[in-house]
């Protein structure tokens, strides 16, 4: 198994058994039975989550900028937080 730049860390965490027999089945049909195999697809499935989470906040964004253009608010220079908070509440969403 190849190692980033960062190098590796162990991180100890529990789950009920039946999940743990479902992904080790899970493991060894994608991965096979390699040494390091679970590693792996517990790295592969931590960094397909955190790319979906970025991806969410980044269209998030988008749909906070874009409240501005689908309502006849005029911003004023009033707090921003009370704002979008009043655009979300008005808007279709």
């Amino acid at each position: 198994m190849g190692h980033d730049k960062e190098g590796t860390e162990v991180i100890k965490v529990e789950i009920p058994k039946s999940l743990a027999k479902r992904f080790r089945r899970y493991v060894a049909e994608k991965y096979g039975f390699r040494r390091g195999a679970l590693s792996k697809a517990i790295a592969d499935l931590i960094g397909k989550e955190l790319s979906s989470l970025r991806f969410q906040a980044s269209s998030t964004v988008d749909e906070i900028v874009g409240l501005g253009f689908r309502s006849d608010y005029k911003w004023e220079g009033e707090d921003l937080i009370d704002t979008l908070k009043t655009l979300t509440s008005i808007s279709p969403h």
